[in-house]
């Protein structure tokens, strides 16, 4: 068993993540909404992908072959993350539309991405300042994969952070337009993490220990975002606005 800086902030972003997991799940006892229920469902499982993380980057980080299980299985989990939010996205914007059109298509794009990620060449190891250098072979498989991944955070991540911010501009609601910044904030900031984690490091080859500094930054900027924006209030006040 071996630490690695990387595990430890991505543990920094699941114990961050999981406050706000706690506060979905409020406001989902209060709400009893699909809006606050398909949040809570997306946060659990980017839960579950940030546990895996943190256990092979805090116990088995000089271990190739856990670091390559966990890329595989985090690949899945990702794309039904992506799905749900894909989901969320047309049931908010198309409201005549079924949500399934948003699901389907992103969670098979997605499966494609995972099932890829299967054949990719990588060999992750350990570099000497203790951060997890993932090791992918850039080729024209790998740059396939990552530029869908990268299409479909696009398509989904971008949407929902637009019409939080555009909630938090329009509503006269000052706790739904204090929830709706922390969201998409959230959304922000993990997009950013996300940016430098398949951008800046894997193509352009910079020290994976920047991705690390990177992560544990963003991971203190949300949890004081979130402890500001994510409050306890009645079922009264935090009835989410469906009007984007």
């Amino acid at each position: 068993m071996a630490f690695s800086y990387t595990g430890f902030a991505y543990l920094n972003l699941l114990i961050v993540v999981g406050y706000l997991t706690y506060r979905l799940f409020q406001y989902w006892k209060k709400e009893r909404n699909l809006v606050s229920k398909l949040w809570l469902y997306f946060v659990i499982i980017f839960d579950l992908f940030l546990f895996i993380e943190a256990i092979v980057g805090l116990f088995f980080a000089n271990n190739p072959s856990f670091l390559v299980i966990a890329i595989k299985i985090n690949s899945f989990i990702q794309s039904f993350a992506l799905a749900i939010m894909a989901y969320l996205v047309v049931y908010l914007k198309f409201p005549k539309i079924s949500p399934w059109f948003g699901f389907i298509p992103v969670f098979i794009l997605g499966l494609i991405t995972a099932v890829g990620t299967i054949f990719l060449q990588f060999n992750p190891y350990l570099t000497s300042n203790l951060a997890i250098n993932w090791g992918f072979l850039s080729n024209s498989l790998f740059v396939a994969i990552s530029s869908l991944r990268a299409f479909l955070f696009f398509i989904t991540f971008i949407p929902l952070m637009v019409m939080n911010f555009y909630q938090f501009k329009n509503s006269k609601n000052i706790y739904l337009k204090k929830k709706a910044l922390g969201l998409g904030l959230t959304l922000l900031l993990l997009s950013i993490a996300a940016m430098v984690d398949f951008l800046f490091i894997t193509i352009f080859k910079l020290e994976p220990i920047w991705r690390d500094i990177s992560f544990i930054f963003a991971a203190i900027i949300l949890f004081i975002t979130l402890f500001i924006t994510q409050k306890n209030i009645s079922s009264q006040e935090i009835q989410y606005e469906k009007k984007y």
